[in-house]
């Protein structure tokens, strides 16, 4: 299997944030990991390999050489969140028969690209357990397409209007006759095995059900969803989960909810991380002194996918930092801070770029046009470590479904092995 046939499968594996914290730390339990639990002191070993679960939807993983003489870190940070629609509660909406369910728009969603698609959902069910403050978590993805948003015949269309989720994207699952009824909490405890009267709360996504595929004259390229931003989570896990390096603390990080602007205990704008780092270097027996004095020698990435060059668009870009898929690793620039490059971060990720023989591209905006932000200044404020934002490039981002190069893919792996093995 190559690596863009991985990426795909990986993805296949990862409909929604949990889902995707489950995989990994299956993952990473295959490669002799150890978890570890905050509510805990921890201690730790040099040449250890650790990882952390919050809230079941973000993973710190990190690995501690073998000959660090301080807590000195180098991390790599993806979000595991991508824009999609989340059921409300009590969904279930009956209309002549047919069963629609209540949702509501998360992130920035391209709306028109979920008209007619075969959609599923997965998420959790919290249910009744032994412990009051500790209710039981059950996961749940269907697996199989049971909604979908049929678009409304062009007929009737006289003008293009912003989209009204409320009213046009309520999706439908079925129709029934007049002597049947659907409920959707019924539904769900029958698929999880659970009881009904048990359930306490939920939170489920709806999920573009299409598989990846590679396309193009020579497979370039690869149509899939979510790959914003789990196209660069998986080349940060494959680069990260074999490599060993001596003289660092190695970070894989993993954050909710960046779609929506990362403030949650699970997102890259709480203390999650910064108490992390604290608890790892206590646990390797360093005062916050020690802690504090290290960070300037630490290092950050923020790896979250950018815009590529689309070629039926090119006033939307910057008039002399135009890169294309299948380019090689995009370093991106904003003058505003939406990007957390400056120039000693981005220097050294070009250095790694020239020792591995990849090709680099830059990412500007054009002038005058926003073109989003991510993780990468937020964490490199709160943490006080110098961060640089890269990625792989992509056409049709925020779309039910994305486009990247295949042989990216491959030169994103290339990327964070050198990274993590410096």
């Amino acid at each position: 299997m190559n690596n863009a046939e991985k990426l795909i499968e990986f993805i296949g594996n990862c409909p929604e944030a949990s889902f995707a914290v489950r995989h990994i730390s299956r993952e990473l339990d295959d490669y002799g990991f150890e978890r570890l639990y905050t509510d805990r002191p921890f201690s730790l070993k040099k040449g250890g390999a650790y990882y952390i679960v919050k809230n079941s939807s973000a993973v710190l993983a990190f690995t501690v050489g073998q000959n660090i003489k301080k807590p000195v870190f180098k991390i790599a940070a993806a979000h595991l969140d991508s824009p999609a629609f989340k059921i409300k509660r009590t969904p279930t909406i009956l209309d002549k028969g047919y069963v629609k369910l209540n949702v509501e728009g998360y992130g920035g969603l391209n709306m028109e690209s979920w008209f007619d698609r075969p959609l599923s959902i997965a998420g959790r069910i919290i249910v009744s357990g032994e412990r009051l403050l500790k209710p039981t978590e059950v996961f749940l993805d269907l697996k199989r397409p049971i909604l979908t948003i049929p678009s409304l015949a062009n007929h009737f269309v006289k003008d293009k209007k912003e989209r009204d989720i409320q009213k046009e994207l309520m999706p439908i699952g079925g129709i029934l006759t007049e002597k049947e009824d659907f409920d959707f909490e019924k539904y769900i405890s029958k698929e999880a095995r659970v009881l009904k009267s048990n359930i306490l709360d939920y939170e489920f996504t709806v999920y573009n059900h299409e598989k990846g595929t590679q396309l193009g004259l020579e497979n370039d390229f690869i149509s899939a969803p979510r790959l914003d931003d789990l196209l660069m989570v998986f080349c940060i896990l494959e680069g990260f989960k074999k490599e060993r390096c001596k003289d660092f603390i190695n970070v894989a990080l993993f954050t909710d909810h960046e779609e929506v602007g990362s403030l949650s205990a699970e997102g890259a704008n709480s203390s999650f991380i910064s108490n992390s780092l604290k608890l790892i270097a206590s646990g390797l027996d360093y005062d916050e002194n020690t802690l504090l004095c290290s960070l300037d020698d630490s290092i950050g990435i923020s790896a979250d996918c950018s815009h590529g060059y689309h070629p039926n668009y090119p006033e939307k870009y910057d008039i002399t930092s135009l890169p294309v898929l299948n380019g090689g690793i995009t370093i991106k620039y904003s003058s505003s801070k939406s990007y957390s490059t400056e120039i000693y971060s981005g220097a050294v990720m070009r250095e790694i770029c020239k020792d591995s023989s990849l090709k680099v591209q830059s990412f500007w905006g054009r002038s005058g046009i926003k073109g989003g932000s991510t993780i990468g200044a937020m964490l490199s404020a709160k943490l006080g470590i110098s961060f640089t934002d890269m990625g792989l490039s992509i056409l049709a981002m925020h779309s039910a479904r994305e486009l990247c190069g295949s042989k990216d893919v491959s030169d994103g792996i290339t990327f964070f092995k050198s990274f993590y093995s410096i």
